[in-house]
């Protein structure tokens, strides 16, 4: 069984909204910051692993200020 995805934006090779080659993940691509790609070296990634180390950032500060609260 296989799967697939098809980008509403791709345009044979060319990415519609970038007017440049399709490669998902890429910044201005509608995937970016979305999906997890199996090239690590995929800019989405990278997008993914900042929001994650923010969210955990942002808890532990509150963390932190609720235990100064003493709540």
């Amino acid at each position: 069984m296989s799967g697939g995805w098809t980008c509403s934006h791709q345009k044979g090779e060319i990415c519609d909204l970038l007017d440049k080659p399709c490669e998902p993940g890429t910044k201005g691509c509608t995937l970016y910051g979305k999906a997890l790609f199996s090239d690590p070296l995929t800019p989405s990634n990278e997008a993914i692993k900042r929001r994650e180390e923010m969210r955990k950032k942002q808890e532990m500060e509150e963390l932190m200020k609720r235990a100064k609260a003493g709540i």
